[in-house]
């Protein structure tokens, strides 16, 4: 499995693997018709124009040619006092997850905050999602808990942090 920065051409590549794996992970988590209603189109812009950012950084996993998993991440997107970088995503195909792949991407991206001055990272995830322990084994810290609107319903979501993406990354 090869991880390198994600391209702009890889944009349609990282939409279908976001819109593949909600449907997959989060039946029965956020309501069944925003997830069918999904679209890998609609989202394919939005991916293109953050591969093309400054100001976040992503990285792909591939394997014979074909984006198997995907992490985006950048500075906080709510002013935190301690966490200065974020985890945006991270979505690993189903058939590839279990395999490491999930932390290879974390690492990529924690090392490259490292480089980039942002020494602190979190991740919010739904509550009852069942892939979130993955953060407890890399050591992410519990940190609190908030409920989110979404899609016409209310979700509790958690946050894992690490205080030294250096550490992290070594």
């Amino acid at each position: 499995m090869l991880i390198r920065p994600s391209r702009p051409a890889d944009a349609q590549a990282i939409a279908h693997v976001y819109v593949q794996t909600w449907q997959d992970t989060y039946l029965g988590l956020v309501p069944f018709g925003y997830l069918y209603a999904m679209s890998a189109g609609e989202l394919e812009r939005g991916f293109l124009n953050e591969t093309r950012s400054k100001r976040a950084y992503s990285y792909v996993a591939e394997d014979a040619g074909e984006v198997r998993a995907f992490i985006s991440g950048g500075y906080a997107r709510q002013a935190d006092d301690i966490y200065a970088g974020e985890i945006y995503a991270l979505y690993v195909l189903k058939n590839y997850q279990r395999q490491g792949i999930g932390t290879q991407l974390v690492l990529a991206l924690a090392s490259a905050f490292n480089r980039n001055d942002i020494h602190s990272m979190l991740v919010w995830v739904l509550e009852h999602n069942p892939c979130r322990r993955f953060y407890e084994k890399l050591n992410g810290m519990y940190l609190r808990k908030k409920r989110l609107p979404f899609a016409g319903e209310m979700l509790d979501t958690v946050a894992y942090g690490w205080i030294d993406t250096g550490l992290l990354a070594a």
